[in-house]
Formats: structure tokens, sequence, C-alpha cells
């Protein structure tokens, strides 16, 4: 055992908890509040103390810069203070792999020596939490045998990038993931100005549009919802809608006054998925990592459905087949969301797949657009579309509760969401006041139980169509 990494894993133990709390603090020192997924992991790390369940390993993956070690930090910091401080263990492999040259194994040898005990003999539980697994190559089959040695052991950890983390199918038999996307608008501006929605205003929201037996009933249940969506709204600028969209999906832009460092700090971001965690898996040459970020600069910038032929000459990746798999590890990376077109399995094959940003605000980053409103305002509908498909990954995809797709004819609606195999439903979002021309024409050949058109307007309901027009200010909400 190294000595640099007994010291290591002794100082974790006795500076952790001050370390962290810079981690869930902004920088005036006011505590952040705790995100939707804090309460998730917090009753998974309940039910164990409790013996409700024997589930103990919990893994967050998700794209860099989503806020994953303050979750962490959060969830250490409340645990700490209940339990012996040896029995609560933070490391960051980006840190111990990048400093000391060591490996998780190492850190658990070490960790075991400084308990005076093995993780078998254990009496009493002992909580890991693990930030960035994915700098030990080796991290599933470390984490795999202690999990395996012992049920004493309760472990969190973080990937910033699910394309390692996808790698371990022995790991994920094992374990529970609790996937953290970008910030929702409600996320946003409660972390940024502490405005909360009114509670469970979100469920009856969500049940409302996507879970009633008709356009009749989601206009009715919608209709008595307007109080309250109101009533929010009326502590939120309106204009918190373009700051959203340019920079806010992503938390660490709130450290920001500038949004140029917002978004150098987001080029940076890609840089490091790039250089690191795709390069990592030794699945393409320099070549064709060189060409990854002109890639993602032509989806942002050209559209975004893709002729995957057409990339070798656009891109200089060598070849289609080649440009495919780098648009597959961009979506297992979480940067790019891909919506197939609807139709049969054939049709899935021969027509191009859609691609959209995990978030708006990497679109923006990488056209480099900063405070040019009229130019902002062109970019609007796309930005709204990576942010609707950002939602419905988050809601029905990553659950796996549902499949998107979009309409490939000319002039069809931007999204078709089918819900646990028992129902469709035609999508269309965009600026302004749209017309249900799209979803209509959706609707005439595909059989749906009713559309949505998302815009500025007004809820509205067209039963002749089976169509309601819904605000932005209901959808930002769900």
């Amino acid at each position: 055992m190294k000595e640099a990494t007994l010291n290591y894993v002794q100082g974790q133990i006795a500076q952790a908890p001050h370390r962290l709390k810079g981690h869930i603090t902004d920088p005036a020192g006011k505590v952040y509040p705790q995100r939707h997924i804090y309460k998730k992991l917090e009753r998974h790390l309940d039910d164990f103390l409790s013996g409700k369940t024997e589930q103990r390993w919990i893994i967050v993956p998700g794209l860099r810069g989503v806020g994953k070690t303050t979750v962490l930090s959060q969830l250490f910091l409340k645990l700490q203070p209940r339990f012996d401080a040896l029995r609560t263990l933070y490391v960051s492999l980006d840190e111990a792999t990048g400093l000391l040259n060591s490996n998780l194994v190492e850190i658990l040898e070490a960790y075991e020596s400084i308990l005076g005990e093995s993780f078998e003999r254990a009496k009493k539980p002992i909580f890991l939490f693990i930030d960035e697994v994915q700098y030990d190559p080796k991290w599933g089959l470390a984490l795999k045998s202690l999990y395996d040695r012992t049920k004493q052991v309760f472990i969190f950890c973080t990937g910033s990038s699910a394309v390692s983390l996808q790698t371990n199918p022995d790991v994920y038999r094992r374990v529970v993931v609790e996937k953290l996307y970008p910030l929702s608008f409600p996320e946003y501006q409660m972390l940024r100005q502490g405005i909360f929605p009114a509670k469970g205003l979100k469920k009856q929201i969500k049940q409302a549009v996507y879970f009633s037996s008709d356009s009749h009933e989601a206009y009715e249940n919608l209709s008595k919802l307007w109080k309250d969506v109101l009533q929010y709204w009326s502590r939120v600028d309106k204009l918190e809608i373009h700051q959203y969209l340019m920079l806010g999906t992503l938390p660490f832009a709130l450290q920001f006054s500038n949004p140029t460092q917002v978004y150098e700090t987001i080029s940076s971001l890609l840089d490091k998925i790039i250089q690191k965690d795709i390069e990592n898996l030794k699945s393409f040459d320099s070549q064709t990592l060189q060409s990854i970020k002109r890639l993602l600069f032509l989806l942002a910038d050209a559209g975004d459905v893709v002729s995957v032929a057409k990339l070798p000459v656009l891109t200089g990746i060598e070849s289609s087949i080649t440009a495919q798999k780098v648009l597959s590890v961009l979506e297992q990376a979480e940067l790019l969301i891909r919506v197939l077109p609807h139709g049969s399995h054939k049709s899935k094959l021969t027509k191009p797949s859609k691609y959209l940003f995990m978030s708006p605000a990497i679109r923006m980053a990488l056209l480099g657009i900063v405070g040019k409103e009229a130019t902002f305002h062109t970019r609007m509908g796309k930005l709204l579309e990576d942010a609707a498909a950002m939602h419905f990954s988050r809601e029905f995809i990553g659950p796996g509760a549902g499949a998107l797709t979009y309409d490939a004819v000319q002039g069809g609606a931007d999204f078709i969401l089918q819900i646990a195999n028992k129902k469709q439903i035609a999508i269309e979002i965009g600026v302004g006041e749209k017309d249900r021309t799209q979803v209509q024409k959706t609707m005439e050949r595909i059989q749906c139980d009713y559309g949505i058109v998302i815009g500025d307007g007004k809820l509205t309901h067209f039963p002749e169509d089976r169509i309601i027009y819904l605000p932005l200010s209901y959808f930002l909400l769900i």
C-alpha cells in the first residue's frame, strides 16, 4: 500500500466535511436548495438504514456540469454528523488518480487499514461517496468486489459520462441508477431566485397534459390549475425564460455574471468530454477525435435532422460508419438526445434521426452567440426544442416510461410521444403563437390520442381537432 494513498484517505476523513461545504453554497455563502433528485437519493439511504431494502449501491450518471458533486456533497454533509466520522468517506477519483497516481482498490485497502477491520467483519454501516468514478478504468470491478464482500457498505457514486458507466454490464445488474439531468425551469428559479412553485403543481400539470383520457379532459384539468400557474409567474420575470434557455440549464452558470464566461466554461467542458471521457474508450483515432467538435458545431448551426452519409464530407470523419459511432457515443455521454423518425423498424433505419442537445446552453456556446438579442430570437425555436427533448428524456425516456420519435414527413410535428405503449401524443413547440397545422398534419396520418401545441399563447382547446394549445408558462413548470 502506498503511504501517499494512506495519507490521502486520512486527510479526506478529516477534511472532507470542510471542503465539501464549498460545493453546497453560492459565492456569498448561501446554502443551495436541494434539487428533486436529492429526495430520491435520501430515500434510498433511509430505506437501507431502516432495513426496508438491500439496495445499497446508487450510481448518479449525467452530463458534466449538471451538479452531481453538489448533490453528493449535500448527502454526505447531511449523513456524516449522524455517524462516527471514520465510517463516512468521500473521495474524488479525478483527484486521487491525477495527483497520486492511485486507484480505487488502493484507496479501499487504505480505508480498511484506517478502520482497523476488514469490510467483511464490519458490524456497523460504512458509507462511501465516490465522485467521478470513471477516472479509474477498473472502478466497476473494484466496487462490484466490495459490494459482494459485505452488506454493511452503502455506496454512492457519480460518473461524469454515461459512456464509461455503460461499459460495465456486471455493475448495472447490482445498482440503482438515478440519472441527474440539467436544471428544469423551476429548479433554475429555485437556485437563482429562491422561488418555489406550489407544492404538487408539477405533478398536477404533468398528469393533466400527458395522462388525460382526451383533449377535453386535459383542457379542463389544466384550466383548474390556472390560478396556481398565474401565482407562480407573478413572482417570475418572463425574461427569465430567455436567460434559462441561453444559460440556465447548467447550474455552474449561476456563478457567472457574464455570458461569455459561461460559454467558455461550456467549451472547456466539451473539450474534457472529448479528450478524456471519449478518448479513454480507445474507440477513435486522433483525427476522428479532432472532428467531434466540428460535428457538434454542425448540429448546432445547420439543423438537427442528420444525414449520416453526408457527415464525412462535412466534418472530416473518415466514414459514415465512424460518424454513426461518434453520434452514438455523444448520445451516451449525455451531450445529445437522439430522436428517431416515427414509423416501422425499416423507417427508423432508412430515414435520418433528429439530434438535439441535452442542454440548450450547449447549442448557444457552440454558436458563440453572446448578447445578440436578434440572433437569439432566430435560435429560440431550436433552444425550445432542446429544452423539450431534455424534458421528455427526464420525465419519460430515462425512466423507461415512454418513447420519443418525430414525424419525418415535411411539415410534420416536432415530436410524437408514446407513453407506456398505451398513449400517443403529437407535439409541436415553438416561439410566439404557433398554429396547429403541423400537429394536424401528423394526426391525419398517425393515430394519436390528442395533440399539443406549445407556445406563447393562451390555454385553448380545439375540440374538432383534438388539440390543446399549451402555454409555455404551463409547460416549463413540468
